[in-house]
């Protein structure tokens, strides 16, 4: 979650106070093949594709209602099926299936009778569009699913109009799809390509993204929010579509576990800020919002609107103190270990204190007890107040 610049946060808190080589045997010498040697067999495109055909049509076309059966057969790119192809049709099924205990099945007919009728369709279903719009329907499938996910079924209908996914590689979680909900299409491509520009640079800091999908849907959030994120689906206010929100809320993304907002939060504007060079003006602005570095996490909290974003600024500056004293690795190599899991505040707190080597911990331990309310016994001397 993002509000809509930091400064307004301030203000709000001033105001109320390369080439692969095979290599085999550990020989040093290069393989070579006889001349006369015969190639072994491979199957022709055709023969793969009656394979795929054959799959499709006994595990998934098979298993779906009369109409969506039809519909996916009689797709120009079907009789010339690729791998790409077949996992889109595996997505369809399982997303009927999904709208099918809403009551919702048709609106799978629909889905793909709204996409064929696009541009970027008719005019033949490439691998990476067959993968995009796998993602699409992937998406759709999990809003079904999820008690808590967004809605999204209405607003892909943007997303089918302008063909705004597009399929990744990321260095440690693989094949990841980019799906965006946008009225405005060069806006949607613009989060498509911010998003795409970031996320390997998020996942190389903080580690591998969890999903197959991410939905990113353009939206308007009032006045009060720049970006929200649950999971795999993110919003972001139009007016707000800029490299520092969306940092913020990829960051949300691969925080997976359940944690208290100084933490996420924090170390999602900690994130945000760091990766796009605005650090140190908001570390400043902040300090003297709030006249000095603590960070609270007593049992008795502010519950106010105020009091929730004062946390979320205490845990920027926390996660920036912990840079300062012992260097970025020791942020993120902490993160990295807890941010599958769901922690207290002394837990976190533990995490961080006990990462590093002997020294580090040791600065770790008065940096806590000076700077963090809530927690100093725990690691203060006995010679120094609480």
């Amino acid at each position: 979650m993002t509000r809509p610049s930091f400064r307004a946060l301030i203000s709000t808190l001033l105001a109320c106070g390369a080439f692969l080589v095979a290599c085999g045997g550990g020989s040093d010498k290069p393989l070579t093949v006889p001349p006369n040697a015969p190639l072994a067999p491979t199957a022709n495109a055709t023969q793969t594709a009656r394979q795929l055909m054959d799959t499709a049509e006994s595990k998934y076309l098979a298993n779906m209602t009369v109409e969506l059966h039809e519909l996916v057969r009689s797709q120009a790119w079907f009789p010339e099926l690729t791998k790409d192809h077949l996992d889109l049709v595996a997505a369809i099924l399982r997303t009927e299936r999904a709208a099918k205990a809403k009551g919702e099945e048709d609106s799978i007919l629909e889905m793909l009778s709204f996409a064929s009728e696009q541009p970027w369709y008719s005019d033949g279903l490439d691998q990476g569009e067959a993968r995009g719009l796998r993602g699409a329907f992937q998406a759709y499938e999990k809003s079904l699913t999820n008690k808590y996910g967004p809605t999204i079924g209405p607003v892909l209908a943007t997303t089918l109009e302008f063909g705004l996914f597009e399929a990744i590689e990321l260095p440690e979680g693989g094949e990841m799809i980019v799906v965006v909900s946008a009225d405005d299409p060069e806006v949607g491509r613009t989060v498509i390509q911010k998003s795409i520009e970031w996320l390997p640079k998020i996942e190389e800091l903080v580690g591998a993204y969890p999903y197959s999908f991410l939905h990113l849907m353009v939206t308007d959030l009032g006045e009060f929010y720049a970006g929200l994120s649950y999971d795999e689906f993110i919003a972001i206010a139009p007016e707000h579509v800029t490299d520092e929100v969306i940092v913020h809320e990829l960051t949300h993304s691969t925080m997976y576990g359940s944690f208290p907002a100084w933490f996420e939060e924090g170390f999602a504007y900690f994130v945000g800020y760091h990766m796009t060079g605005v650090l140190e003006q908001n570390v400043q602005e902040a300090k003297e919002a709030l006249g000095g570095t603590w960070l609270f996490v007593g049992a008795y909290r502010d519950t106010s609107d105020v009091g929730f974003f004062r946390e979320q600024v205490e845990g920027m500056l926390f996660m920036n103190g912990v840079v300062e004293m012992n260097g970025i690795d020791a942020l993120i190599g902490t993160v990295r270990q807890v941010r599958t899991k769901s922690l207290s505040d002394q837990e976190l707190l533990r995490a961080f204190v006990s990462y590093g080597t002997t020294e580090e911990q040791r600065r770790m331990e008065e940096y806590f007890c000076e700077n963090v309310i809530g927690t100093s016994r725990n690691y203060c001397p006995p010679d120094k107040p609480f």
